[in-house]
């Protein structure tokens, strides 16, 4: 993650909100000499019904994990369809 006051996480940080993307954020509440991370990865997810939609925090290992998890288990993972595919 970068570091506090990074103009490129600044920057970063004003992509717009959709569900699925990730935007790296900036911890606000870290104090000095914290073991808190200076930021994390932000991603809004909902239920496959569309509801109960709410915002996860991720640090770049957590995220490294789910995606190797993915990878090593490409059968466990659902299909995008050509009109999600065009309208991502």
């Amino acid at each position: 993650m970068t570091s506090e006051g990074d103009p490129k996480a600044e920057k970063l940080a004003n992509v717009r909100v959709a569900a699925g993307r990730i935007i790296p954020v900036r911890n606000r509440e870290r104090r000095a000499f914290s073991t808190a991370k200076y930021g994390y990865l932000a991603v809004w997810v909902e239920d496959s019904n569309g509801k109960n939609e709410r915002c996860i925090l991720l640090t770049p290992f957590e995220l490294s994990r789910a995606e190797e998890r993915a990878r090593k288990n490409p059968e466990d993972c659902p299909k995008k369809g050509i009109i999600t595919d065009l309208i991502d």
